[in-house]
């Protein structure tokens, strides 16, 4: 089976679609199956070199956030009938336009994995933004779903969630899972390369942020917390990079009287992210809204337990595996997440993190579904 993922960009730097994208395609690989990837990028985009997949750039792009290009949309006219089905990721954006023209003039199946943005967190903290997508939502989004498929959803929680936030709404839904692979093996060389790094946390107890460093991912409030509840024994690592200058000197200063307790690592990857992981008591992610959670599961995967909101949207998995804690995305909920984690029994949570990866996050499985629901289809 040949499978094209057609997404706006394939960028690591760019989020948790683009890993979503890249992971899922490299694992149709693993299952068997063909898999490419083409983007709005620019052909020489440096990070194509770093990706083990057959990547083709049609950018640059034009629009901030609705990502014309014309040269993807043509090739894709040309080349559709080359694939068993197209995989458009992403909504409110030119590629899943494109895939729909190009899907039915070749007379192939395509499928839309919405990535969390039918979620109503959008509406509520968006309002005007909203509007502007109700008028896309009328005029073609929600015929792209429609004509779909199906629209392939990563938890039944963002299943859920997307029902109640445009109308009409009409589509085949499935919940295809998603996932992260295998960590690399050398846990070692990993825990060696993050204290390499950071060698004052060597025999310190680290509570782990990793992820863009972003509103609506807590952080305020978890330095708030933090700054409460931790004492001396405790360090907090923020690893991950900023898409908002302006807030993350906002985030340095409101942290200045614990300075000695905190680390702004910034972007980390390779070895030293999984360390991060591995070193790490626990993992927290008190997001307001997160559609899946790639970290989350790559914590799972080391054996690492999680403490996370329950607008973090496999929340449901972890709390059903007891594979770390969940609370409300509210400065309350926050401090309930840091109590837990200075709870002595927390730590008896840690058996039952690689179990839940095992059973519910492997992205092969993810892979395996997708395919399959092409294959009937």
């Amino acid at each position: 089976m040949r499978l094209l993922h057609v997404v706006h960009s394939c960028n690591p730097l760019a989020g948790g679609v683009a890993e979503a994208v890249n992971r899922l395609a490299e694992a149709s690989t693993e299952v068997g199956h063909k898999a490419e990837i083409a983007t709005c990028d620019q052909p020489s985009s440096s990070f194509f070199e770093e990706l083990d997949l057959a990547v083709r750039g049609f950018g640059p792009a034009s629009g901030s956030s609705y990502h014309s290009c014309p040269a993807l949309g043509s090739w894709l006219m040309e080349n559709a009938t080359s694939f068993d089905a197209l995989v458009s990721h992403g909504l409110w954006q030119y590629p899943s336009v494109a895939v729909r023209k190009a899907a039915r003039k070749a007379g192939k199946p395509y499928f839309v994995y919405p990535h969390g943005m039918l979620d109503p967190w959008f509406k509520s903290q968006y309002p005007v933004k909203h509007l502007k997508k109700m008028l896309f939502w009328w005029l073609r989004q929600g015929r792209i779903l429609r004509n779909a498929k199906a629209v392939c959803f990563t938890t039944d929680e963002e299943r859920r969630l997307a029902r109640g936030t445009f109308s009409p709404y009409r589509c085949n839904e499935v919940v295809t899972g998603l996932g992260v692979g295998e960590p690399p093996p050398d846990m070692d060389a990993q825990t060696n390369a993050f204290h390499e790094k950071f060698p004052s946390l060597r025999n310190k107890r680290v509570l782990l942020f990793l992820g863009r460093i972003h509103r609506k991912k807590g952080i305020d409030l978890l330095l708030q917390a933090f700054e409460e509840l931790s004492t001396a024994d405790d360090h907090l690592v923020v690893a991950g990079p900023s898409e908002d200058g302006f807030f993350a000197e906002e985030l340095v200063r409101s942290s200045s009287a614990f300075a000695d307790r905190i680390t702004w690592a910034g972007m980390i990857q390779g070895d030293v992210k999984w360390g991060a992981l591995r070193t790490a008591d626990s993992l927290i992610l008190p997001s307001h809204q997160e559609n899946f959670g790639m970290v989350v599961a790559e914590a799972l995967a080391v054996g690492t337990p999680v403490l996370i909101t329950d607008k973090v949207n496999l929340w449901r998995e972890v709390e059903d595996d007891r594979a770390g804690k969940v609370s409300t995305d509210d400065l309350s909920g926050v401090r309930a997440l840091m109590r837990e984690w200075k709870n002595p029994a927390f730590a008896k949570l840690a058996p039952n993190a690689r179990p839940c990866f095992e059973k519910r996050f492997r992205i092969n499985t993810a892979a395996r579904n997708l395919a399959a629901l092409v294959a009937s289809n």
